[in-house]
């Protein structure tokens, strides 16, 4: 009897201030959506202090990115903390992510693969990502590659970009899994799809060496493409060598060079050699640049291209000592700006 007359009122209580900060909530999530973070700030703050999960995950926000407040990382944990404690899986996951950085309190694997883990089992594609990565470094527990797959997996089925790209690696490499090759491709194909540029050079990797797919040497271009107008290197190289050769598309030297530029500028090596070939034989120009060939073999050549050094060798016998100078001059400029 006594047991049942004291649960009643405390029942009562608990959805009376329930229905109460429900409506508090309300102003505080329209407040933040109109960014008046100062009237947020003061209704989530009462609604935190009242137990609400969701207002002391949407404080700690506001602390830990600077809304309305000067950031404070330990009062954002603390209300995550909270949060987290009462099941809100966003709060476990920030909780998690301020142990693995270090960000108020000391950087705690341990603490932040317990709360990846939590959000993870309730399904956050996020926080299997994470866990799968902490596997797979063996941060916060041992290195399990199997579990990083399977994490891994669940975030990629999801839809979880980074997820689907490492699952792929991992099944071109073998780790965790035997190695699939078609397995491989099947997420590499989901991740470039979703944008991924390294998925997209991965990609066109397989289909120039029929890998895990048919080869098919214009898809591969294809995604090369995509990768080199995302900004990777060995993607726009790629491409270049494909236009210099006619191999998947029309030979075309001038778009060849174009692409071997951008490939150079960012540093791929073999592409600043295959740039100053390009000069020297005077390949989609009106004349040969022995001046930027002997440039872009001389930058090269600084960046661990042995064999130019004796095309280097073989340009100077056909050059004029300004000539020569001019060129080192640029390719000493180039170097200094980009280490």
């Amino acid at each position: 009897m006594m047991k049942t007359i004291i649960t009643a009122p405390l029942l009562f209580a608990v959805l009376s201030a329930s229905t109460v900060a429900l409506a508090d909530l309300e102003k505080g999530l329209a407040a933040f959506e109109a960014q008046d973070y100062d009237t947020a700030m003061v209704e989530f703050t009462a609604d935190a202090e009242r137990g609400v999960a969701l207002a002391q995950y949407n404080l700690g926000l506001m602390y830990h990115s600077a809304l309305g407040t000067e950031q404070d990382f330990e009062k954002a944990m603390q209300l995550f903390a909270l949060s987290a404690q009462q099941g809100m899986v966003k709060a476990q996951y920030y909780l998690a992510s301020m142990y693995d950085n270090g960000q108020g309190t000391a950087q705690d694997y341990k603490e932040a693969y317990y709360w990846y883990e939590m959000a993870a089992e309730q399904g956050d594609a996020a926080a299997q990502y994470a866990v799968g990565t902490m596997n797979f470094y063996g941060q916060g527990k041992a290195e399990d590659y199997g579990q990083a797959v399977r994490w891994y997996g669940l975030a990629a089925e999801q839809g979880h970009r980074d997820s689907q790209y490492n699952l792929a690696v991992m099944h071109a490499n073998g780790f965790g899994t035997p190695p699939d090759a078609e397995e491989a491709h099947k997420w590499f194909l989901a991740a470039a799809e979703s944008g991924s540029a390294d998925a997209q050079y991965n990609l066109g990797i397989m289909f120039q060496d029929g890998v895990g797919v048919t080869q098919d040497v214009a898809a591969s271009v294809r995604w090369f493409t995509r990768a080199a107008e995302s900004g990777i290197p060995e993607a726009q190289a790629r491409v270049g060598i494909a236009f210099a050769s006619g191999q998947g598309v029309e030979r075309d030297y001038v778009k060849a060079r174009e692409w071997f530029t951008a490939a150079a500028q960012n540093g791929d090596v073999p592409a600043q050699a295959f740039l100053g070939r390009l000069y020297m034989n005077g390949l989609g120009m009106e004349e040969r640049d022995l001046v930027s060939a002997y440039m872009w073999f001389k930058v090269a050549n600084e960046n661990g291209d042995a064999e130019a050094t004796n095309v280097i060798a073989t340009l100077r016998g056909y050059m004029e000592a300004e000539d020569i100078r001019t060129a080192e001059s640029r390719a000493a400029n180039w170097t200094s700006t980009h280490r």
